[in-house]
């Protein structure tokens, strides 16, 4: 059996042959991905802020109004602090405490403006009842929640300080949130 070969048929083979390879090679290998993992993290530490509205007294009358009634005011601490943090809020002895004052046990005064020997007792509490003395040594427990939390600072003139000169009285209390 003899063959025969058109030369024209060779050549269409090798050029379909060649435009095939050509193909072949310029199609685009895809191969699985590779892949890698990234890790993300974060921490939140104690934060709180603290801001406090003034106890203000007002008038007191030794003689009359208050010869046999204290005079009382309240004030407010609010504090705002991280979720699931805790600790407490102290309260100074203020700026010119009594001779036997202490941390636990507070002897507050107020000084006169026009005589820095003049002082006018008082006391500030944490609960209405004014039995728990606000006092810088274990202070009054909190547990923050993210949002602002308001307590009330119960103050008291004690009755008949009949020693006391006639001006304006004030101190100043230290409140600090420790966590």
């Amino acid at each position: 059996m003899k063959m025969k070969f058109n030369q024209s048929n060779i050549k269409l083979a090798i050029a379909a042959g060649m435009a095939l390879g050509t193909v072949a090679l310029s199609v685009p290998a895809y191969a699985s991905p590779s892949t890698a993992n990234l890790s993300v993290s974060a921490s939140i530490g104690t934060a709180c802020t603290i801001t406090t509205t003034n106890l203000a007294f007002g008038a007191y009358d030794a003689v009359v109004a208050n010869a046999e009634d204290a005079l009382t005011a309240t004030g407010g601490v609010s504090s705002t602090c991280s979720v699931g943090s805790s600790g407490n809020i102290k309260m100074g002895q203020g700026l010119n405490p009594g001779d036997d004052s202490s941390d636990a046990i507070p002897l507050r005064r107020m000084v006169a403006g026009s005589d820095a020997t003049s002082f006018l007792n008082y006391s500030v509490f944490s609960d209405i009842g004014m039995t728990a003395v606000w006092e810088n040594a274990t202070g009054v427990a909190y547990t923050g929640s993210g949002i602002s939390q308001d307590l009330v600072v119960y103050g008291s003139v004690p009755a008949a300080q009949t020693g006391a000169v006639v001006g304006s009285y004030t101190d100043t209390l230290v409140v600090a949130i420790n966590y």
